[in-house]
């Protein structure tokens, strides 16, 4: 192991550019324009009110986040990276039914994007297990929406 110091690098730090220059390295990493993007489904037809709903929708926000930072997959780490530093842009949308929401997690997985299904304590609203909400994502924009194009907003 090397201990020369990059010059390049100490330029960056004493300039106060080097932040910026890990946000243009993640843009180059992820291709395209770069934006990334997180999807959070939610079911309609169990009738959530809106506390329930945010609840379940942080829940997959935080199990998608998890599953891209432990994954072992550089490139899903990358993802999570550039999705954080653009400020982690969500959108949330609506399905009618279960199987329109495991429909989606099936396309979801086949083309590599992250899929996770929260399932409901039970303590409140819905029984224990119930579906309740699909994160997908974070990944690139165009990757989340040839997939939920066709949703609807929440």
């Amino acid at each position: 192991m090397s201990d020369e110091v990059d010059p390049v690098e100490q330029m960056l730090k004493r300039t106060g550019c080097l932040n910026l220059h890990y946000k243009v390295q993640l843009f180059a990493t992820v291709g395209g324009d770069g934006a990334m993007k997180m999807v959070l489904v939610v079911r309609s037809d169990l009738g959530l009110k809106k506390g329930k709903i945010a609840s379940q929708c942080a829940h997959a926000a935080v199990l998608c986040c998890m599953r891209a930072a432990s994954d072992g997959d550089a490139a899903g780490k990358s993802k999570l990276d550039a999705w954080l530093w653009q400020g982690q842009p969500k959108i949330v949308l609506r399905v009618d039914s279960l199987q329109e929401m495991h429909l989606l997690t099936e396309r979801a997985e086949a083309s590599g994007v992250i899929a996770e299904i929260v399932r409901d304590a039970g303590r409140t609203q819905v029984a224990s297990g119930t579906e309740t909400v699909l994160g997908l994502g974070p990944d690139r924009s165009e990757a989340i929406d040839s997939l939920v194009g066709h949703l609807k907003l929440l």
